[in-house]
């Protein structure tokens, strides 16, 4: 009786449109990796499906090193296939480790990009901070509006990219430079009209002040 439910249950999911069935899978995977990897086992249209670009976009890297102590080569693969689908947070991974290594500046620049206008907090954040050091008005000016733009999630992306670039050291010269200034007003300091930390005394009254206590997570990188 048991094998004979469970065998009608298999068969009505089989049942279902490839469409559906990818959506389902894709749910599956955007809460866990190794969920998935298992439901590619069971059967052979389970494996083509999760095969599916909008899978990869969609799946879970929680399970996976940021920067891993050894290359396991179905790993990299896995992640590269993750970076060609568009899946934010592998995007968001490989391009700040890259831009902080001072490696494919450009081409890191555009990743961030993408990633954030998909949504990506952390990328959002990250990209902010890389404009403001770069130094440029125009680029500081919309590295300030990426992270006024956060608002309450600026504590967890700040803290998010604290703990990858601890995991990396930082070469690129940008940021071996004196931390910028995106306030040059002299003025009291009061509270903000943004939230930072619960546990800050002190805040800006102006955006720019804000900015110039967020830029001071490089104080946290591994070389200064």
């Amino acid at each position: 009786m048991a094998n004979e439910q469970k065998r009608n249950s298999t068969t009505s999911i089989l049942s279902l449109p490839t469409d559906v069935l990818s959506k389902v899978l894709a749910r599956v995977g955007s809460s866990s990796s190794t969920d998935l990897f298992s439901a590619k086992l069971c059967c052979k249209l389970f494996n083509e499906v999760s095969d599916a670009d909008t899978i990869y976009q969609r799946v879970s890297l929680q399970k996976f090193e940021i920067v891993p102590w050894h290359k396991i080569d179905k790993v990299s693969r896995f992640l590269k296939k993750c970076r060609q689908c568009k899946n934010p947070k592998a995007v968001y991974r490989k391009a700040v480790v890259d831009y902080f290594s001072d490696k494919h500046l450009d081409r890191s620049l555009e990743c961030l990009e993408d990633a954030a206008n998909s949504g990506h907090p952390d990328a959002a954040y990250a990209l902010g901070i890389i404009y403001i050091f770069v130094g440029t008005d125009e680029l500081k000016r919309r590295g300030m509006r990426l992270l006024t733009g956060l608002q309450w999630g600026l504590k967890l992306c700040r803290e998010n990219l604290r703990a990858l670039l601890r995991m990396i050291w930082v070469k690129n010269p940008v940021f071996l430079n004196p931390t910028p200034i995106c306030c040059a007003m002299t003025h009291e300091r009061k509270t903000s009209s943004w939230p930072m930390d619960v546990d800050d005394v002190e805040e800006s009254t102006c955006e720019g002040c804000a900015c110039d206590e967020e830029v001071g997570v490089c104080a946290a990188l591994p070389n200064r």
